[in-house]
């Protein structure tokens, strides 16, 4: 049974409200997809969505976020991506992109970093809690990294 987190649609509306655009770049095909926004609740609150069905090449290829990118109309330099999974991060490296973790997918926070990620949370609740304090900026650098109790480092 595939359950969703309870924050993520207060997570999404929090990042909103900063000014940022929000998009869901997934391996899984379109119409799974699309169970997975509606079952979290989420399908509204996006700008753009892309599954494998909008690339050649599945993560940790960068094709998925290229295409969100080019949806959005945003430089990967001007975006950052959630994932759980180093393949995530080395996908959003190599689209340019910064790269946030949840350590949902069953991988280490060493191996999150490791692959480039510069935050790594428990999971999107403690990424809200977090936000004000080491929320997404448009200043690479001034970008800074929390721990997942919102350390900054």
């Amino acid at each position: 049974m595939v359950r969703p987190f309870s924050c993520v649609p207060d997570l999404i509306a929090r990042v909103r409200e900063a000014g940022l655009k929000v998009a869901v770049a997934s391996s899984a095909k379109k119409q799974e997809l699309n169970v997975y926004l509606d079952l979290a609740g989420i399908t509204d609150l996006l700008d753009a969505s892309t599954s494998s069905d909008d690339a050649e090449a599945s993560k940790p290829a960068p094709d998925i976020f290229n295409a969100v990118l080019k949806k959005l109309d945003v430089a990967g330099a001007d975006a950052v991506a959630i994932g759980d999974s180093p393949y995530d991060a080395q996908a959003a490296r190599a689209a340019g992109m910064g790269c946030i973790a949840f350590l949902s997918g069953g991988f280490n926070e060493a191996s999150l970093r490791d692959a480039g990620c510069h935050a790594v949370y428990p999971g999107p609740g403690a990424m809200l809690a977090c936000f004000d304090l080491a929320g997404p900026s448009r200043d690479p650098a001034s970008r800074r990294s929390a721990s997942p109790t919102g350390q900054l480092g």
